[in-house]
C-alpha cells in the first residue's frame, strides 16, 4: 500500500486523475438504477471527478482517498465552487465512520484491483457493509481479466495489470465468477455482474457488481 500511496501522490497520477469530469458510461448506469438524494461514501475517489459528477445529479457524496494531492485539489475545487462535498485524507480499511452511515458505497476506478490478495479485499468490504445501512448498496468495480489477456497482454503478469511505465503499482484483474464469489464471501446479495464500456467501445470494458448489504 506504501508503494501505491505514493504513485498516486505524484504529478502523472494527479494528471490522469483530471483527465475528464464525466461519469463514465457504466457508472451511469449504475448512478441510473440509485435512490435521488442517496449519501453515497466513494472510496478511491481521486481528485473528485465521480464525487462531482455525483453530486452534480442529485446526490449527497463523501470522497476518501489514500493521496494527499488529490484530496487537496478536490478541497480546493470545493471551496472554489461553493460544493458541500467532503473530502477526507484516510484509506478503506478501517473507515472512519458510524455503522449505518451511507445508503451507497461506491469503489470505482478500479480501486478494489488495488487491495491486493483476499484477505485485504476482505477486509475492505467488510468495512463496506459496516458503514451501508441495511439494504444499503455496494457498486464496485474491477479490471477484466478476460479483456486483458485479449488487448493487454503484454501488460498483465499472472492476474496483475500494470499499466503504468517504470512503476511496480499494479491493480488485480478478475472474472465475473471471481467479483460474485468475493462479494458473496463477505456477505453481499449480488443483484447484477455485468461488463461495462468506458466512454466507447474502443475504451474497452470493465467489470462492476452492484450488491444489497
Amino acid at each position: 500500500m506504501r508503494e501505491i500511496k505514493a504513485w498516486f501522490s505524484g504529478e502523472q497520477a494527479l494528471d490522469e486523475m483530471r483527465s475528464d469530469d464525466r461519469l463514465k458510461c457504466w457508472e451511469l448506469e449504475v448512478a441510473n438504477t440509485l435512490q435521488h438524494g442517496a449519501s453515497i461514501l466513494n472510496i478511491g475517489c481521486g481528485t473528485g471527478r465521480e464525487a462531482f459528477a455525483l453530486h452534480k445529479i442529485g446526490f449527497r457524496v463523501t470522497g476518501i482517498d489514500i493521496s494527499e494531492p488529490a484530496i487537496e485539489a478536490a478541497r480546493k475545487f470545493v471551496t472554489a465552487q461553493q460544493l458541500d462535498i467532503d473530502f477526507l485524507l484516510t484509506d478503506g480499511e478501517s473507515l472512519p465512520f458510524r455503522d449505518g452511515a451511507f445508503d451507497v458505497v461506491i469503489v470505482w476506478a478500479q480501486t478494489f484491483g488495488l487491495f491486493h490478495g483476499k484477505p485485504a479485499q476482505q477486509q475492505l468490504l467488510a468495512q463496506c457493509r459496516r458503514v451501508l445501512k441495511p439494504g444499503g448498496l455496494l457498486s464496485f468495480s474491477a479490471h477484466d481479466y478476460e479483456y486483458q489477456q485479449a488487448h493487454c497482454a503484454a501488460f498483465l503478469k499472472d492476474r496483475r495489470f500494470y499499466p503504468f511505465a517504470d512503476s511496480d503499482v499494479f491493480y488485480e484483474s478478475f472474472t465475473m465468477d471471481e467479483m460474485r464469489g468475493t462479494a458473496q464471501q463477505a456477505g453481499f446479495q449480488v443483484l447484477f455482474c455485468r461488463r461495462g464500456n468506458v466512454y466507447t467501445e474502443g475504451d474497452g470494458t470493465v467489470l462492476h457488481c452492484l450488491c444489497a448489504s
